[in-house]
């Protein structure tokens, strides 16, 4: 059985940068690219809240994409996540053999 391994390109663009990432899912690339601008934005970190005392406080479950979009809202602007092309393969190779469908009744 032939396994396609399909990569997602993401492209994001907050304020006037833009970063570019792939994944195996559209998840998995929005959040890698929600990451990498996170540590590349020269835009100004918000101050970080003292933690309350919550018993289902799990800092550890937010993701990259769901922090950059909090960081976005608080700017007052739009995290924009565009689905880009997907990249051709580089050992794919299309089969253009079409002689079975002539033969079809």
């Amino acid at each position: 059985m032939l396994q396609i391994n399909q990569m997602f390109s993401v492209q994001l663009s907050l304020g006037e940068q833009t970063w570019e990432s792939e994944g195996s899912s559209i998840k998995k690339a929005q959040q890698a690219v929600a990451n990498k601008a996170l540590t590349e934005s020269v835009l100004p970190k918000p101050v970080q809240k003292p933690a309350k005392s919550n018993v289902n406080n799990n800092p550890g479950s937010i993701t990259p994409t769901v922090e950059l979009n909090g960081l976005a809202m608080k700017r007052g602007e739009p995290a924009i996540y565009r689905p880009l092309d997907p990249k051709p393969f580089p050992n794919y190779r299309a089969n253009y053999n079409f002689r079975g469908m002539y033969n079809q009744s």
